[in-house]
């Protein structure tokens, strides 16, 4: 049986439209990235990293709209992991 990993409790605010008690850092990881990268602090942004690399996250956030970003939030995260420009629709 495969158990799931929880994330830390600092993340609940940042996650308070999903389900907490179901959330699985795997299985949720979009969800996780794209919540953190526009509401989160850098303890944060920290945990997003180390969990989850620098490749992946830019990788998760590539693929997503630039309106599903704070502007400011997508300006930091377009110098930390490379990004380049996001699509404008679908």
């Amino acid at each position: 049986m495969e158990t799931q990993q929880k994330l830390p409790e600092i993340f609940r605010p940042l996650l308070w439209s999903l389900k907490w008690d179901a959330l699985d850092v795997s299985k949720d990881r979009d969800d996780i990235i794209v919540n953190t990268v526009n509401e989160g602090t850098l303890e944060h942004w920290r945990w997003l990293i180390k969990t989850y690399g620098k490749k992946t996250i830019s990788d998760v956030l590539t693929r997503r709209l630039e309106s599903e970003f704070h502007p400011e939030s997508l300006n930091l995260a377009r110098v930390i992991f490379s990004l380049p420009p996001l699509r404008n629709a679908r």
